[in-house]
């Protein structure tokens, strides 16, 4: 039973750190999204500096704003996305954590219990070899 519960307990731990490497990708994918919006606020900048400067880029200018809001829009939506995806990772890792705590609680009282069992046996093995000698030095006497 104890056995059983040890690999319980190394099996949640193994679930675990696969969590944990998840909600990392997670928050390494959410990392990037927000970089890519970073990247594509700074181009929208630029080209609106450029149509400033050269007026002549104004004919492609439209479509660039178009192109970039809807690009904006897509990578919202994946921030999004990433972000309810990293909320549901934290929530499953502490369901997770949790879970483990109880196994590992179960499996020190398992432990405290055997303790006590190997105890109680020694006490009783000494109760019996105190009885047997002073049985003996009674009966000597």
């Amino acid at each position: 039973m104890t056995d059983s519960l040890a690999t319980l307990v190394k099996l949640h731990k193994m679930r675990m750190d696969e969590q944990r490497q998840l909600l990392v990708k997670l928050q390494e994918r959410l990392e990037q999204v927000e970089a890519d919006i970073t990247t594509l606020e700074l181009r929208q900048a630029t080209e609106y500096l450029t149509v400033q400067e050269h007026p002549e880029t104004s004919l492609t200018y439209g479509d660039f704003v178009r192109w970039a809001a809807a690009q904006g829009r897509e990578l919202q939506k994946q921030k999004q996305a990433t972000s309810t995806a990293i909320d549901l990772a934290r929530d499953r890792l502490a369901e997770l954590f949790e879970e483990q705590k109880r196994y590992e609680l179960a499996q020190e009282a398992r432990a405290a219990e055997a303790r006590r069992e190997e105890q109680r046996r020694e006490t009783m093995a000494m109760d019996e070899v105190g009885s047997v000698s002073f049985a003996r030095k009674q009966r000597d006497k």
